[in-house]
């Protein structure tokens, strides 16, 4: 199954944290300043990838990306998405941008896969919570970057199951 990974990435935090996904998914990691049509083509599962910014702001990069998905016509079936942010220092907003970049795959159709919970996190709100999980893998790279490979290790376990 053909993988793709669109990752907006300002500091490099995300863009790391897309090859460490790429190779534990034998996918492809691709910054969203250069993804086009015709790196999507023939994907077959599509993962999403950014920190949120702020006050709840997705990166820039995905967020232009997302803006122009519909005209890509991506023929993926189903989609995932993983977010960084930083959960005390700006833990009223905590990887908000998982829910733009998971709204964004439902907006185009896709099987939203990926789903992480919430325990073990320390955050007031987040758009990207619904009940007891986020809509895709939460990472904060300021705080527990000591757990981000044992994340990763599970959710790509989680995708695989559910794909």
């Amino acid at each position: 199954m053909k993988t793709v990974i669109i990752y907006g990435s300002t500091t490099g935090t995300t863009e790391a944290v897309a090859e460490d996904l790429a190779t534990e998914l034998g996918a492809t990691a691709i910054a969203a300043a250069d993804a086009d049509a015709a790196a999507l083509e023939g994907c077959e599962f599509l993962v999403l990838g950014a920190s949120t910014w702020g006050m709840g702001d997705l990166q820039d990069d995905m967020a232009d990306f997302i803006s122009g998905l519909e005209s890509l016509n991506i023929s993926a079936s189903c989609g995932a998405v993983f977010g960084l942010g930083d959960q005390f220092g700006f833990g009223d907003s905590f990887v908000d941008g998982i829910a733009d970049m998971a709204e964004a795959l439902d907006d185009q159709g896709l099987k939203l896969v990926g789903r992480w919970p919430v325990d073990g996190y320390a955050f007031s709100a987040s758009r990207a919570q619904d009940g007891t999980s986020f809509s895709g893998l939460a990472l904060d790279q300021d705080n527990e970057s000591e757990k981000t490979a044992d994340r990763i290790s599970a959710w790509v376990q989680r995708l695989k199951e559910e794909v």
